[in-house]
């Protein structure tokens, strides 16, 4: 994978005129610019692996849900528990940090949540669904931490995520959308930290390129974050989302475009930018004519967002100085 990861990064370079033809083809000469065969049979091998485990894992889960009134609860505990077993076993027995080991914690964690899904169907303990969310999550973090793996902490942030927003929808009719000003604050504020633990405890971790991982995070953390920022333009109770909004998305600019720079995450807040802008914008021309006023923001949004679109292409053909 270092391999393709230097080929993308001199492909970027041609594009961004910092080689010439003739220097590509001198590195080329040194590093590979298309993948071999044993790089597309490692791939296919990732991808085979991982999806066997996701599937079997989620044709037990289906085989207990089918078969629930035909089942004792001893067989049902006995069937579940054996598959948590032999999944940390093959765990436990692989070689430290390989992919079947990875694979095999990635199947543990999964039949952890179904284990406990089982219980609580089978006692009727009365938790709530985002309490069985908070608990498998915390049950499978050493897992998560021992493994070293993308699809884990996938999961991992995925499950994060459910609490948080089940938890939200026990206060509210629809999600966390007619949440109050504070709980969008929270919910936000709580993906600020899933994001900060992307982009800089994962790669301390042993996570190899954790980019999906940190744009997923990022995208948790603009969508309240706009959400909140869009009404603030409107009700005063918002206001503490909007300036939240504001500081934030400050703060990511400047960090995304001068330290780390990330074209997508840019795009991201940029756009979200435009929406609020508008917001804010249709807010000022409420007692204004209403022809006048929707021709104006329509002219709005398609000038920022064609000036957007030509500042992030300029963004990427931009030279970056980044090593092979």
């Amino acid at each position: 994978m270092d391999q393709l990861r230097r080929a993308d990064q001199l492909l970027q370079w041609t594009e961004q005129q910092q080689l010439n033809t003739n220097q590509l083809q001198q590195a080329a000469g040194r590093y590979a610019l298309q993948p071999a065969t044993e790089l597309w049979l490692a791939l296919a091998n990732r991808v085979l692996l991982f999806s066997s485990v996701v599937l079997l894992s989620s044709a037990l889960i289906f085989f207990l849900a089918h078969n629930w009134p035909l089942m004792h609860y001893f067989a049902k505990f006995a069937l579940a528990g054996a598959a948590v077993l032999t999944a940390g076993s093959a765990a436990f027995f692989s070689k430290v940090y390989s992919l079947l080991q990875r694979a095999a914690l990635l199947a543990t964690a999964i039949m952890t949540g179904a284990l406990l899904a089982l219980i609580g169907q089978t006692y009727q303990t009365g938790a709530d669904i985002w309490q069985l969310f908070a608990l498998w999550a915390a049950l499978m973090t050493p897992l998560v931490l021992l493994s070293g793996s993308r699809a884990c902490y996938l999961l991992w942030f995925m499950l994060l995520e459910l609490a948080l927003g089940r938890y939200l929808h026990t206060q509210t009719d629809f999600f966390w959308l007619p949440a109050s000003p504070v709980m969008i604050l929270n919910l936000a504020l709580a993906n600020l930290l899933l994001l900060v633990f992307a982009e800089f405890a994962l790669p301390r971790l042993r996570v190899k390129a954790n980019q999906t991982l940190v744009w997923l995070a990022a995208l948790l953390l603009i969508a309240p974050l706009t959400y909140g920022a869009t009404i603030g333009a409107w009700d005063s109770d918002y206001r503490p989302n909007l300036l939240a909004y504001l500081l934030i998305t400050a703060m990511l600019t400047l960090w995304y475009l001068h330290r780390r720079r990330d074209v997508l995450l840019l795009a991201l807040l940029t756009f979200s930018a435009i929406s609020v802008a508008t917001s804010m914008l249709a807010q000022l021309l409420e007692s204004a004519d209403e022809f006048f006023a929707m021709n104006l923001l329509a002219l709005f949004v398609i000038g920022s967002s064609a000036g957007a679109v030509i500042w992030l292409k300029k963004l990427l053909q931009a030279p970056v100085e980044t090593s092979v």
